[in-house]
């Protein structure tokens, strides 16, 4: 799946403009392809680990010649363990490109996405756990990701896995040698107290497995929009709840043609892209015409959906219409009712709670003006999407597979601790419970990446952009 023999190239640096551009490669011909571009005071080939040289790349035809830094980290004190060059240069996308297809040209081959993790991971730089954080801090979208990915990258799911896998193998040396000294003289730990040491094995395992956060594949926010009636306030709401001055806001009815889309912070640092639906009619019209096609994309793929309702109308009878227009588009999301405008009215509240009723859904009490009620909304908001606040160190962050793996190895325990159980010589059970020793050891494996086969190999680094 991945060669790493070779040398290879890949922009390192974000997509778009910047100040600067970084272009990296990776292998042992790193520093005499990145020569055949680059010239500096001193010959990229004399340059030491850890060292940096101001230079020029030189591009043909031409030559165009920018001004450039190379950085050098040499074997094995690098991240791919291999030697490895990033030349800095003007951040003009066409610059970088160009640099790209000249040190294609000059021998390098073009990386994969993930291809430097995976060589970081191969050589034993990283641990599976470690690589798959990698792109978790990369794609981390709120504070809580990223708390979570920092901790993984910092070796915590490696010590886990680390920890358990000492602790099965020092009693699957145990169990295998009931077998061998099964005729010597020799006390070894009876078959209670190996089970007991499994059963609280596999407790641990299967109590941070169920308290663990979940990771996303990616690093996509959840999507809340504000659904409503033209003028009952998205807009403002959408302003005051994000910080920003994304909608413009106005008394005229249909000001907003567009879904506006900005970032809203929750409760613990958890983030949501916050979107404001124009397009749905007023009363009398045909909703589903009338509804504009991207506001109803934006509702259909909503993972909540705000209904924002004007306190001071005298009629809620098309905000009934309009919500089931939104159940007709998105029928398993959550739907929240907020009565916007209390600054306004004071009696509507109790109208609102009468619809919310009549809807069955949860409402809250908001102002955009006076923030009323929207400390309320972000954490029903919070709550609907199981937006868990947590601080990165009281559970373990965990992806789909790996919690499966942690839940598998868990099991493993137990079984053997049941065969274990009501033996009187841990010999008289000890093939089958050195399975299940190995079949968690296997488990623990796949995490860590000690055991793991290609097509999990191709997930993983399938996450990661290119020149990561």
């Amino acid at each position: 799946m991945f060669q790493t023999e070779d040398t290879i190239v890949a922009i390192s640096s974000p997509s778009g403009a910047a100040a600067r551009g970084i272009v990296r490669l990776s292998g042992d011909y790193a520093a005499p392809v990145a020569a055949q571009v680059f010239r500096g005071d001193v010959p990229l080939d004399r340059v030491g680990g850890f060292r940096m040289v101001d230079g020029l790349v030189s591009l043909p035809p031409g030559p165009m010649v920018f001004p450039a830094r190379a950085q050098v980290f040499r074997a094995p004190r690098s991240y791919t363990r291999q030697d490895v060059v990033e030349l800095h240069v003007p951040g003009s996308v066409e610059v970088t490109t160009a640099v790209l297809a000249a040190l294609i040209d000059a021998g390098a081959r073009q990386a994969l996405p993930g291809e430097f993790t995976a060589r970081a991971f191969f050589s034993g730089r990283l641990d599976l756990s470690r690589a798959e954080a990698v792109a978790d801090v990369i794609d981390a979208a709120d504070d809580a990701m990223l708390r979570s990915a920092s901790a993984a990258l910092g070796g915590r799911v490696h010590r886990l896995c680390e920890s358990a896998a000492a602790r099965l193998t020092e009693m699957l040396a145990t169990v295998e040698a009931s077998i061998d000294l099964a005729g010597e003289d020799i006390r070894l730990e009876s078959p209670a107290e190996l089970s007991s040491r499994l059963q609280e094995l596999s407790g641990c395992l299967h109590r941070v497995a169920a308290e663990a956060v979940d990771v996303p594949e990616t690093g996509e926010l959840p999507h809340i929009v504000l659904a409503g009636r033209p003028n009952v306030g998205k807009s403002s709401l959408l302003n005051t709840l994000t910080g920003t001055d994304r909608a413009i806001v106005s008394a005229l009815a249909g000001t907003t043609r567009d879904v506006l889309s900005a970032t809203l912070v929750l409760g613990g640092g958890a983030a949501a892209v916050l979107s404001d639906a124009a397009g749905f009619a007023p009363a009398g019209d045909d909703l589903s015409a009338a509804m504009t096609s991207a506001a109803r994309a934006a509702v259909a793929r909503a993972d909540a959906v705000v209904l924002v309702v004007d306190l001071s109308a005298e009629d809620f009878r098309p905000d009934l219409e309009l919500y089931h227009e939104v159940r007709a588009v998105n029928r398993r999301s959550p739907v929240l009712l907020a009565g916007n405008k209390t600054d306004l009215v004071g009696a509507g509240r109790s109208r609102l709670e009468s619809l919310a009723a009549e809807l069955g859904v949860p409402a809250v009490a908001t102002s955009a003006v006076n923030g009323e009620g929207l400390a309320a909304l972000k954490q029903h908001l919070s709550d609907a999407l199981h937006l868990t606040p947590t601080d990165g160190s009281e559970h373990m962050a965990l992806h789909v597979r790996q919690k499966r793996r942690l839940l598998d190895a868990a099991s493993a325990a137990a079984r053997a601790a049941g065969l274990l159980s009501d033996r009187g010589e841990v010999a008289d059970s000890a093939e089958l419970v050195a399975v299940e020793l190995r079949e968690g050891l296997w488990r623990l494996g796949e995490i860590s990446g000690e055991v793991v086969t290609e097509d999990v190999l191709g997930n993983i680094f399938s996450r990661f952009c290119v020149g990561k």
